[in-house]
């Protein structure tokens, strides 16, 4: 059977996740403080690849690294609208985007390697 037009398709996105950006409010006292905005929903396929735990600070921290599949989003420029300055949440869990691959060059499709438990 001959896999027709790429990688993945639009049925394979079954996970729904919302990525949110850093963004600064004001403080109302003339400063400002670092939020998170709501986010952009968005369909995904959700692939787990792998994960872990360490000891840190008397107690088992766990790591899961996963891989998140979205249709592509650009800028003005092409370039990808997201990054490892944005993180993505799912099912009550927020993970951090480590990087952003666009997939073969074409801008049809983002992989978005995320890891739970680590700071970005």
């Amino acid at each position: 059977m001959v896999k027709c037009c790429g990688k993945y398709n639009a049925r394979q996105l079954r996970a729904r996740v919302k990525i949110q950006r850093k963004t600064q409010a004001s403080d109302g006292m003339g400063g400002w403080s670092e939020t998170w905005s709501r986010g952009d929903d968005l369909w995904a396929l959700w692939k787990p690849m792998s994960g872990s735990e360490r000891v840190r600070a008397m107690g088992i921290e766990p790591t899961l690294a996963v891989k998140a599949v979205i249709r592509f989003r650009g800028d003005e420029n092409g370039a990808p609208y997201y990054s490892a300055a944005d993180r993505l949440t799912y099912r009550g869990r927020t993970y951090n985007i480590k990087t952003v691959i666009d997939v073969d060059g074409m801008q049809d499709w983002l992989e978005l390697m995320l890891a739970e438990g680590e700071p970005s």
